[in-house]
C-alpha cells in the first residue's frame, strides 16, 4: 500500500482539504493525522493532554513521539493506502525542528508529497476567524514557515525519490480536493 503526505502549515485548510480528499477517494484509503497520533501517544504516557502542549516537549522527547507515531502509520500503511497529514516544520519553544526526522520518513515511506499553500494574507484570516492564537503571528512569519515547509518537502521527497505536488486553496477546498486526486 501507498502513504500519500500532505503537508500545509497551520490555517491553510490542511485538514478541510484532506477530510474532502479522502471522502472523494473512498474507502480505499485512511486519512491519518501526525499530530494526533503524536498527541495519542503522549497523553498515554502523561506528557500532553492538548496539542499546544506538544510545542513544550523537549527535543528528544518530540523525537521518541514522532518515531512512535511514523510505526503507527507504517503499520496502518501495510493493510490500506494512507493520507497522511502532517506539518513538516514544526514550531516548538526551542525554535523550528522538522517534522519527520530522517528514521521516522524511512519508517513512512511516503510515495507522494503534497504541498497545500494559500497567500499568507488568506491563512491569517483563516487563523483569525478560527480563534486561533494570532497575536505574535504576521503575513511574513506565514511566508516563511510556508518556505521552510517547502524546502523540507522537497529535501524528504528526494530522499524518497518521490515527486512533490502542489496545491493551491485560495478558493474552494472542493477544488483544491479534486486537484490533489488529480495528483494522485
Amino acid at each position: 500500500m501507498s502513504v500519500t503526505l500532505v503537508s500545509g502549515v497551520t490555517g491553510v485548510g490542511l485538514s478541510t482539504v484532506c477530510q474532502t480528499l479522502r471522502q472523494k477517494l473512498g474507502d480505499g484509503y485512511k486519512l491519518v493525522n501526525f499530530g494526533d497520533v503524536m498527541l495519542e501517544q503522549a497523553a498515554t504516557r502523561g506528557l500532553a493532554t492538548e496539542r499546544g502542549e506538544l510545542a513544550t516537549l523537549s527535543q528528544q522527547e518530540t523525537r521518541r513521539l514522532q518515531r512512535r507515531a511514523g510505526e503507527f502509520v507504517a503499520d496502518e500503511a501495510e493493510d490500506t493506502n494512507i493520507i497522511l497529514s502532517t506539518h513538516l516544520a514544526v514550531e516548538t519553544q526551542a525554535g523550528y525542528i522538522e517534522g519527520l526526522p530522517e528514521e521516522v520518513l524511512r519508517d513512512v515511506s511516503p510515495t507522494t508529497f503534497a504541498l497545500v499553500e494559500a497567500s499568507p494574507a488568506t491563512i491569517l484570516e483563516r487563523r483569525r476567524n478560527r480563534g486561533r492564537k494570532v497575536q505574535d503571528v504576521t503575513e511574513h512569519k506565514i511566508d516563511f514557515e510556508q518556505d521552510l515547509n517547502r524546502s523540507a518537502a522537497l529535501q524528504y521527497a528526494r530522499d524518497q525519490n518521490a515527486p512533490v505536488q502542489f496545491i493551491e486553496n485560495e478558493g474552494s477546498v472542493e477544488e483544491a480536493a479534486e486537484r490533489l486526486a488529480d495528483a494522485l
